[in-house]
């Protein structure tokens, strides 16, 4: 291969450049490490994390790509990594794989074989040899850091598909619907629907169902830190007067991010409901800074995490996948007041969007310590007249260290 060490791709947020295989890995591993990504609910995939790293570092090789090509490539590898989620179904993540890292393989290769052009009968074979190296074990929300890297293996995997396909490496052909061994058949977890693969295909883009995280968390814990956040400003309640939470959720979302919290890692705090719900009811919000090795264990937050707890409820559990994060959520204080409020669908949600102006700014506040503000603010104009921009080449050296 030509990946013999040279400086191909740039490493967001370094000085640093590696292979196209290696900037991948570290580009999405980093795209997924603090849980702030967007979220393809349908899919069950933070696509950002998989197609652009995947992308941005094919086409920054040779003579570059365009800003249209790279959008071209997004949207083709949201679109198909959407559309692998749908068809394994709900099943596939209850069965205990992680989605991002399992599906994640095909939205990689579909955005890194947009971007370096190649043909029908390349990507087939790349598709192919992607679905062969898809992993990844949803027991790493339980506090390991190994939850990020399976972005990042997954994008990596995506360009190496790619680059072994346009040297006439063959995949499984039918990688998805083949019956035996086969990507649905094998990992769909006994809810799996194969027609998904090109329903309303054309006519419907799964890039337009992406949502985006107001918190730094697990999203099927929003819908809970949205009520909270609401009763607690309606209502004046004091995190000190709080003596019982109840979330009443879906089974899928206990399973997601519903058990007793225990600080074993950020990870398990990103992706618990009881220490969400804890610190929004203390801060009012559940941000970045809340998400440290200190932060995880602090008294008053693990004593408030303890007075929360998630309960299966039957009846939002027949509302369907669409529906599963649905919650409704009880808060009892010292004073005897029982006030609720219920949810079925996040901010940030297609349907409840984050403004432009929010999306703006939470890039600016996250991107401006790392970059430095000034060069921040360019890549947000840049990004803004992507579609324009004659060299990508001019984007990557952007996302480099201040």
């Amino acid at each position: 291969m030509a990946e013999g060490g040279e400086p191909a791709a740039t490493v967001w947020g370094t000085r640093l450049r590696m292979p196209a295989t290696r900037a991948a890995l570290l580009n999405a591993t980093a795209g997924h490490s603090f849980e702030l990504d967007d979220v393809h609910m349908g899919g069950m995939i933070h696509p950002g994390s998989l197609t652009l790293p995947a992308a941005l570092a094919l086409g920054e090789q040779g003579t570059g790509i365009d800003g249209r090509r790279l959008l071209t490539a997004v949207v083709a590898g949201c679109e198909v990594g959407a559309r692998v989620g749908l068809a394994v179904g709900t099943g596939h993540f209850r069965a205990g794989f992680h989605p991002q890292g399992t599906v994640g393989v095909f939205a990689a290769t579909a955005a890194a074989g947009r971007a370096r052009g190649i043909g029908a009968a390349e990507l087939r074979h790349a598709l192919g040899t992607a679905g062969s190296q898809a992993a990844g074990l949803m027991a790493a929300q339980d506090g390991a850091m190994v939850k990020r890297l399976h972005s990042g293996r997954a994008s990596e995997s995506g360009v190496l598909a790619v680059l072994l396909a346009e040297r006439g490496f063959t995949g499984i052909p039918d990688v998805l619907e083949v019956e035996f061994g086969g990507f649905v058949g094998s990992l769909g977890g006994g809810t799996s629907n194969l027609a998904l693969l090109t329903d309303g295909l054309g006519q419907r883009w799964e890039i337009e169902q992406l949502g985006f995280k107001a918190y730094a968390s697990c999203a099927a814990a929003h819908t809970s830190l949205d009520v909270a956040r609401a009763l607690r400003a309606e209502h004046g309640i004091a995190s000190a007067d709080v003596q019982r939470v109840t979330v009443h959720a879906t089974t899928h979302a206990i399973v997601h991010c519903g058990w007793p919290y225990e600080p074993t890692g950020v990870t398990a705090a990103q992706m618990n409901i009881p220490y969400g719900v804890a610190r929004m009811l203390i801060h009012g919000t559940v941000s970045a800074e809340h998400f440290t090795e200190a932060a995880i264990v602090e008294p008053n937050v693990l004593e408030l995490a303890a007075k929360v707890v998630v309960v299966p409820d039957e009846e939002f559990d027949a509302l369907g996948p669409a529906l599963r994060y649905t919650v409704r959520v009880e808060i009892e204080t010292s004073d005897g007041r029982i006030v609720e409020g219920s949810a079925s669908d996040r901010v940030g949600s297609p349907k409840s969007p984050l403004s432009q102006e929010d999306l703006e700014a939470k890039f600016l506040r996250l991107a401006g310590p790392v970059v430095g503000v000034g060069r921040a603010e360019q890549i947000r104009a840049l990004v803004a007249r992507l579609e324009a921009l004659a060299d990508v080449r001019g984007l990557a050296d952007l996302l480099v260290a201040g």
